[in-house]
């Protein structure tokens, strides 16, 4: 890979910087950096690229995991009963009336290890949660700066494309003044006249990709993308972007996720103890034996335990298929290996062939340039026209833009690639 235009070009500590350019760019951050216009450096951090309501609704989604996994870590606790009961009837033709508060808990203390596995199921579960909404967070961020990649790499192929039109009108010029001399058949000037229609409808159309390309922008976002300065990125060394990356981080914690929950299913069905416990505070206690029984409103309580090993039938199918789970979650991490070891060779491909690309612009620039120099001598000396020297110009000019246009196809790769680089911070 070329390394000159790399933000960090030094093979130094290469790896942990190059990671981090990216979660510059995807994971919060107070560090401002040199990647951004003025219009992003007041925020620091690659979420002011998204839209407000899309950073409030990753934050909401956040919070939403919070709650859910809390709610999940103390699902074992039962809830404290606490009741007020009034009741009167006339039965015996005689006024009875009763009223009482009682407070009850009946509280598993102990399920053969059912709790610990509870609450670290529910832990990994948060850390699941976590790894997703991250992952949709990077998508939502990398669809934003591909969006700006393609918005820079449309406006060099418009710019192209008026050059090669301009090539087109001098063609036609050229083979107009052949033809009313009669040194050219028609179908030629035709042809000529052809292919600057149909390259014009080439240019109408990557305009209209421009603004379909400015819709996705401010769905996205609220900048400006053209004030936006994107930024650069290189190479990461395989190890590197597996080791950090982020579907792999989230089937490893699915896979510790499924284990918990494989342990706590089957503790279920194993004997669980049990503390019980009530108070009752009786206020209004009358008899249909007339008036109040002695000591009916004085407060008592009561309190014991309870053995319980429940007996189910259809445990054994849910303990094979909470087991099911856990071993898929296992054949899905080795799976996402070989998708992401797959997709970094791919994107070594694409790299090496968009490289050949741009070595071959290059070279034709050189050509063309020293094409410019000779036809400017042989239009000072009569020999060419200064049509032949502005094709030779445009020619040299397009291929530069060509260079231009592969880099940002070499970005988009690398892109990819640092969207699923992922560092987690605790």
């Amino acid at each position: 890979m070329d390394g000159t235009n790399a933000p960090f070009s030094s093979p130094a500590g290469a790896h942990g910087v190059e990671t981090r350019l990216f979660e510059v760019i995807l994971k919060p951050s107070k560090v401002v950096v040199a990647l951004f216009t003025a219009s992003l450096l007041y925020a620091g951090e690659a979420d002011a690229l998204l839209s407000t309501l899309k950073q409030k609704t990753l934050q909401l989604k956040r919070e939403k995991n919070s709650a859910d996994s809390g709610q999940l870590e103390y699902s074992w606790i039962n809830p404290i009963t606490v009741s007020y009961g009034y009741s009167r009837s006339d039965q015996f033709d005689r006024i009875q009336t009763n009223r009482s508060l009682s407070v009850g808990v009946d509280q598993p203390i102990f399920k053969s290890g059912g709790i610990w596995y509870a609450v670290k199921y529910a832990r990994a579960t948060r850390k699941v949660g976590d790894l997703s909404i991250e992952a949709e967070r990077r998508t939502l961020i990398k669809q934003v700066v591909a969006t700006l990649f393609n918005f820079k790499k449309n406006a060099y192929q418009i710019e192209k494309q008026k050059l090669l039109i301009e090539n087109d009108r001098i063609d036609i010029e050229r083979k107009k003044e052949r033809f009313l001399s009669g040194d050219l058949d028609s179908g030629f000037l035709d042809q000529a006249i052809l292919k600057k229609n149909q390259d014009t409808m080439t240019l109408y159309t990557l305009q209209d990709s421009r603004a379909q390309l400015q819709m996705t922008f401010k769905n996205l976002s609220d900048l400006d993308p053209e004030r936006v300065k994107l930024p650069r990125f290189s190479l990461m060394d395989k190890e590197t972007f597996l080791k950090n990356n982020i579907d792999l981080a989230r089937v490893r914690e699915e896979i510790v996720q499924k284990d918990y929950f494989n342990t706590m299913t089957w503790t279920r069905y194993m004997l669980t103890l049990s503390v019980q416990g009530n108070y009752v505070k009786p206020y209004e206690n009358t008899s249909v034996f007339g008036g109040s029984l002695p000591n009916a409103l004085d407060p008592y309580y009561s309190y014991g335990f309870r053995i319980s090993i429940p007996l189910d039938v259809t445990s054994y199918h849910t303990i094979q298929s909470t087991r099911a789970d856990y071993l898929r979650a296992k054949i899905s991490f080795s799976d996402k290996r070989r998708e992401a070891d797959n997709s970094y060779v791919a994107a070594l491909k694409r790299l090496d062939v968009i490289d050949r690309m741009i070595g071959l612009a290059k070279d034709d620039e050189k050509l063309y340039a020293s094409l410019v120099e000779s036809t400017k001598e042989q239009v000072d000396a009569g020999e060419m026209t200064v049509y032949d020297l502005q094709t030779m110009e445009n020619s040299r000019m397009i291929r530069q833009l060509d260079q231009k246009i592969f880099d940002l196809d070499k970005q988009l790769v690398l892109l990819d690639l640092y969207e699923k680089s992922y560092e987690a911070v605790q």
